[in-house]
């Protein structure tokens, strides 16, 4: 489904000028909403961006809000919970939600930075559920007469366990890349890294030679059905 400038206007606050306080404000409502409170006031949400570091001026914090109404991440709704008087009646006072478009951003970056942060690893077990859904894959295609939805069952299994085995394999080579772009490491510190790595690599290759010829001979099986 094709996007619409509104929906992607809700992503400008990643590169607009004060976008640390644009995201301390999303994630003040992100919190709030997994309290199951849906609106904020003003005044809630520069306490809480006064807990993390990010204080701001209530016309500071006006000029955020509308902002944020104007890119679609929020929606301003007439608050008349605290008038107490006619003056405070005629004064502009909003409580604030999320919009559908500013939720969805916000998870979509959360997500993105979960993504790059997630550990990299080679994994061996992943190895083994590769060769244990290959032999299961054959036994299910030997069956008579043959269950389609096992075969597409156990193929849609198999195929999630490679995308994963390759994801972390990537996120494996981005960290490593990391680590080698870093400035300022002492000989001592890179020497003893150097060693782990080693280690680590050659322990992966020795459990893949065995699995891969595990591997090999689940996948000849099934060529010969």
């Amino acid at each position: 489904m094709p996007s619409t400038p509104g929906q992607i206007r809700a992503f400008a606050y990643l590169i607009a000028e004060k976008a640390p306080v644009y995201r301390a404000v999303l994630a003040a409502f992100m919190q709030a909403k997994e309290r199951f409170s849906l609106h904020l006031r003003p005044k809630e949400i520069a306490a809480s961006l006064a807990a993390c570091g990010e204080p701001l001026e209530p016309r500071e914090l006006d000029a955020v809000l509308d902002q944020l109404c104007d890119w679609g991440n929020l929606e301003p709704h007439p608050d008349t919970a605290e008038v107490a008087t006619v003056e405070d009646f005629y004064r502009p006072r909003y409580l604030y939600q999320l919009t559908v478009e500013g939720e969805a951003a916000e998870r979509a970056v959360r997500a993105y930075l979960a993504f790059l942060d997630q550990p990299g690893e080679l994994q061996t077990a992943a190895l083994a559920d590769i060769r244990d859904l290959l032999r299961d894959l054959a036994g299910v295609a030997a069956e008579t007469p043959l269950d389609e939805g096992k075969v597409f069952r156990t193929l849609k299994l198999l195929c999630t366990r490679l995308e994963e085995l390759t994801s972390r394999a990537q996120s494996f080579l981005r960290s490593l890349q990391r680590t080698i772009d870093l400035q300022g490491v002492s000989v001592e510190v890179f020497l003893a890294y150097k060693e782990r790595l080693i280690d680590y690599l050659e322990r992966f290759i020795g459990e893949l030679v065995v699995a891969g010829g595990e591997i090999a001979v689940e996948i000849e099986r099934i060529e010969a059905l």
